[in-house]
């Protein structure tokens, strides 16, 4: 069965210190998340990117505060993939 929706990285936050728990997140989205993590005071929860290129989705946890959810889906840009050019070859 083909899994789309496999886990790319995850990032957990444990008493307000954010830590990256699986894989490899993008630099730029770590340290943003990191900074809204210290703007809201969120002390606990984790984030999931599940899925590739533009069906990449972010998973909250419940216990992650909803006054930081919003903030992180505005720094977060889903990954892209280059498209092939499908057209016919010019000669």
């Amino acid at each position: 069965m083909l899994d789309r929706f496999r886990l790319a990285y995850s990032l957990q936050v444990k008493d307000g210190a954010l830590q990256s728990k699986q894989g490899k997140p993008p630099p730029r989205f770590y340290n943003a998340v990191a900074d809204v993590v210290r703007l809201h005071n969120i002390q606990a929860g984790v984030i999931e990117c599940k899925g590739l290129g533009r069906h990449a989705r972010l998973k909250f946890s419940k216990d992650f505060p909803e006054r930081g959810r919003q903030a992180i889906r505005n720094v977060w840009t889903p990954p892209t993939t280059t498209r092939p050019s499908g057209g016919r070859a010019s000669g």
